[in-house]
């Protein structure tokens, strides 16, 4: 079992972290959360001191904004331990294409897990349409041997749900099971383009931003909901434990990300 502690958009604090405990970093709903090509390669430098493993977290990217990124990832040197989560196709494409040494794996955005918290009220679901939702591209053998086989992917990001298999089953064999990453306590349940802490214009309408989404979040709440949604930037998200540090680890996961607070 492998743990990352998110630490922020950037990093900081990779010193601070328990010895054997990775770090994650790096924003899965937007490209002005992403750490500069500096900051990416001083927070390697950190982690390889320590010898912890490092996750990058990208967002979904226009065109233009993945050509500007790129430097980012040209900041991780080959044959360092950086995962990096990838929640755009094109993404997935051009970063094997341009660094087939990197290793890849499907960010929660791409993962096909569905994590409204009207699932989980829903009285017209049975146990095993419930369940349903919870699986995704991950589950499938012949989806993760194509994704293994054309873009070196190795890995999945998923959720803890109460209605997801990958993070409730026993392991299977080894090479017969997906590595995942298992997210905690928050869920990821959806993105948008237009970011209500900048008018509810685009992220890509600016050229930079000054992040004013990190001074805290809003609680969205309606009675059908069956649990409240948190909106932080362009996300919105569910916690099954808000503020919960001493989790167990859920059965079958292969690495863990852990969150204080919402990314």
């Amino acid at each position: 079992m492998i743990e990352y502690r998110y630490l922020d958009p950037g990093g900081e604090g990779i010193a601070g972290l328990p010895d054997g405990v990775g770090a994650a970093l790096g924003s899965e709903y937007c490209v002005h959360l992403l750490p500069s090509a500096a900051r990416m390669a001083e927070a390697v430098r950190e982690a390889t001191a320590k010898r912890a493993p490092l996750l990058l977290l990208t967002s979904y990217f226009r065109d233009a904004e993945l050509k500007a990124s790129l430097p980012l990832f040209r900041a991780i040197p080959a044959g360092v331990q950086v995962d990096v989560a990838v929640n755009d196709w094109g993404a997935l494409r051009a970063l094997h294409g341009l660094f087939p040494r990197m290793r890849l794996s499907i960010g929660r955005l791409l993962s096909g897990q569905k994590r409204c918290t009207r699932i989980g009220a829903s009285a017209r679901l049975t146990e095993e349409g419930r369940m349903w939702h919870g699986e995704g591209i991950f589950s499938s053998p012949s989806a993760r041997a194509y994704l293994a086989e054309a873009y070196g992917v190795a890995g999945y990001h998923v959720d803890d749900l109460p209605w997801s298999r990958p993070a409730q089953d026993e392991p299977a064999r080894e090479g017969d099971a997906p590595f995942l990453f298992v997210h905690v306590p928050q869920a990821i349940v959806t993105v948008s383009d237009a970011c209500p802490w900048i008018g509810g214009a685009s992220s890509a309408s600016v050229a930079s931003c000054p992040r004013p989404c990190r001074n805290g979040h809003v609680l969205l709440r309606e009675p059908s909901m069956g649990g409240d949604l948190l909106q932080k930037g362009k996300a919105r998200f569910t916690s099954r434990d808000p503020g919960e540090t001493g989790r167990p680890s859920p059965p079958g996961a292969a690495a863990l990300v852990r969150y204080r607070d919402l990314p």
